[in-house]
């Protein structure tokens, strides 16, 4: 079979996670609220309304160009995009065309490959990044499809990368990549599963050695790292497929279906659509100063893009932002790029007491040669020594003699009921004494249960 090249360009938008909308006052979370709620003349597209542009929106969207190695133009304009859709109540788009926010950047990515061992590295181009509001949102219903306009005038990011991404796996690393991008600069929440990240991918394939790309087949609905990654893999070998079967490949928009892990035709494109783009008439162009940029680099730096290494490191996100000191997340990155074999989650529950490197360093290596509990490490922190661990076999003749005294409770336990661990790691250390470890007594019990 001949050998093909996949090629995907990604089209995000990130939803801004400003105080107010775009160009309105109205709150910007709408989450949990009732439909048709969180709206305003304005953003419901009143006639005689002026927008007014949100400056945290502009500063949100130069410090995320700025991060993906984008040129910033200092002239920016809104333009109006044209078309008509039931959830658009102006039937058309304020968006930016002409002057977008940044362009021509880049982003260097490197992730484990499939086997989990091979660091692979690639880069990725970013043509353009732009502000915009988005739309409403359709809610369909057995007898009726009904418009909730709460959603409408959110400030959104869109962030076209060039076609440089050549299988799920990197365009996957890349999201990821950006998620933390994003996260770190606190210009957005990033969740996917909530809408505040959402992709659509242009694929297409070639076979080795054509300069010339295939026919780009856009997919969207990816609501997910893990569905995105499962609709390019479908999307790649679907189009290969067809070329195989000597047919030839169209241009198409295609959904992602998870029921039936297949996208599904949605509309063939036999052009690309005139919006009639047109300058906003009742918006001013913003003009940005050199101090004004400078300022916003400067400030992405630190901590910024230390939150976006440690979460790189392993630290979840929601413990990433639990170290908000500069010098704590300094300390943070520095151990674990010194020592990479380290738990993030344990020098992060650390790196309070200690203030230099070494130290903490050193212990977490005696935490780790001893396999001390959290309490056991507490006292070796607090009193230099390390707290005596009871003999193995002597552990074990103990845990014996708990499994032997609660017969009901293990047959529970191998039943389904593993909660019961945490009572029979209380009946060990309760007989054999304060000497036990509570990991090494869950090793045990974990080991002899398995028998």
């Amino acid at each position: 079979m001949t050998e093909y090249i996949p090629t995907i360009g990604l089209e995000i938008h990130v939803q801004l996670s400003t105080k107010s909308k775009m160009f309105c006052r109205c709150d910007n979370n709408a989450e949990g609220k009732e439909p048709n709620t969180v709206v305003c003349p304005l953003c419901m597209g009143f006639p005689g309304v002026l927008p007014v542009g949100n400056a945290t929106a502009v500063e949100y969207g130069v410090k995320t160009a700025l991060a993906l190695g984008c040129a910033i133009n200092k002239f920016q304009r809104f333009d109006r995009k044209n078309y008509f859709y039931p959830d658009l109540p102006k039937a058309y788009q304020i968006s930016q065309f002409f002057f977008p926010v940044g362009e021509h950047g880049s982003v260097a990515i490197d992730y484990l490959g499939l086997d989990r061992k091979t660091k692979k590295e690639f880069k990725v181009g970013i043509n353009r990044i732009h502000l915009e509001e988005d739309a409403g949102k359709l809610i369909h219903t057995k007898d009726a499809t009904l418009v909730d306009f709460n959603r409408c005038g959110t400030p959104l990011m869109e962030i076209v990368t060039e076609p440089d991404i050549n299988s799920p796996e990197e365009a996957k690393a890349f999201m990821q990549e950006l998620q933390r991008v994003v996260r770190s600069l606190g210009v957005s929440f990033a969740d996917m599963e909530k809408g505040h990240l959402r992709v659509d991918a242009n694929v297409s394939v070639r076979p080795k050695g054509q300069k010339e790309l295939g026919a780009k087949i856009e997919v969207k609905n990816m609501n997910s790292f893990k569905f995105m990654e499962q609709a390019l893999k479908f999307e790649i070998e679907r189009q290969i497929k067809v070329l195989e079967a000597g047919e030839k490949l169209q241009q198409e928009t295609r959904g992602w279906d998870s029921k039936s892990g297949t996208t599904i035709l949605q509309r063939v494109k036999e052009g690309s659509i005139d919006y009639r783009y047109f300058p906003e008439p009742d918006l001013p162009p913003v003009v940005l100063t050199d101090d004004q940029i400078s300022q916003w680099q400067n400030s992405i730096g630190l901590p910024s893009t230390l939150r976006a290494t440690a979460e790189r490191k392993g630290l979840p996100y929601s413990r990433v932002f639990e170290l908000q000191d500069k010098d704590k997340l300094m300390l943070f990155v520095g151990v674990m790029h010194m020592r990479v074999e380290l738990n993030p989650i344990q020098v992060a529950n650390w790196i309070e007491k200690f203030d230099n490197e070494e130290k903490l360093i050193e212990f977490m290596d005696v935490v780790g040669k001893h396999n001390l509990s959290p309490a056991a490490a507490q006292k070796y922190w607090e009193t230099g020594q390390i707290p005596k661990v009871m003999d193995e076999a002597v552990l074990k003749q103990a845990v014996e003699q708990v499994l032997t005294n609660n017969p009901d409770v293990v047959a529970r336990y191998k039943a389904g009921e593993t909660k019961l661990i945490g009572f029979l790691i209380g009946q060990v250390i309760k007989q054999a004494g304060s000497g036990a470890d509570p990991a090494s007594v869950a090793a045990q019990l974990n080991k002899l249960l398995a028998q």
